[in-house]
């Protein structure tokens, strides 16, 4: 499985590109920053535009980022989005998950793009997207979308090809 990524920013100067990406969009990660209340209740705009764009039934993950501000080693904890009302807003706005990130030190990050990888398989393989659709953000196996003459795939998630070049997978910074 390859994912094609875009940080949009969330920045309301860049909105009418950003919806640009969103078109034939199987899947999104809406990350908001848990220290900062007026990210989370933007979701639900950005949220609104995906499923007005993107592909039907998109598979959407909320994140709440920069949890190393919580923490005894923060010093203080900066939080002013609960886990709960987080887990709320996905429930009211039918989100599949909820997951907490520290792109500062990488903790969760992972979690969150397995998560929303899995559940774009789980959907291809239940048949759900139509992969000879080129408008579709789903291709079939190999570059054309053709069949794959009976030999099985495998798809691996993770953080190998990373972990393998010797750093510890992220570099630079999120939200």
């Amino acid at each position: 499985m390859k994912l094609s990524l875009w940080d949009t920013a969330g920045q309301e100067t860049y909105k009418s590109i950003t919806r640009s990406y969103f078109r034939g969009a199987s899947g999104a990660l809406l990350v908001f920053d848990i220290s900062r209340h007026s990210t989370f209740i933007s979701c639900t705009q950005w949220l609104q535009d995906l499923r007005h764009i993107a592909e039907d039934g998109i598979v959407v993950i909320l994140v709440g980022n920069k949890t190393d501000l919580t923490g005894a080693s923060s010093g203080s904890n900066q939080r002013q989005v609960t886990q709960e009302e987080a887990e709320e807003w996905c429930r009211m706005n039918n989100v599949v998950r909820y997951v907490e990130t520290s792109a500062k030190s990488g903790d969760g990050v992972e979690r969150a793009f397995l998560e929303v990888a899995e559940r774009i398989y789980r959907n291809i393989e239940t048949g759900k997207y139509d992969l000879n659709d080129r408008r579709s953000g789903v291709k079939g196996f190999g570059a054309s979308g053709g069949a794959n003459n009976g030999v099985p795939r495998t798809v691996t998630l993770g953080m190998d090809d990373a972990m393998r070049k010797g750093g510890n997978g992220w570099t630079g910074g999120c939200c």
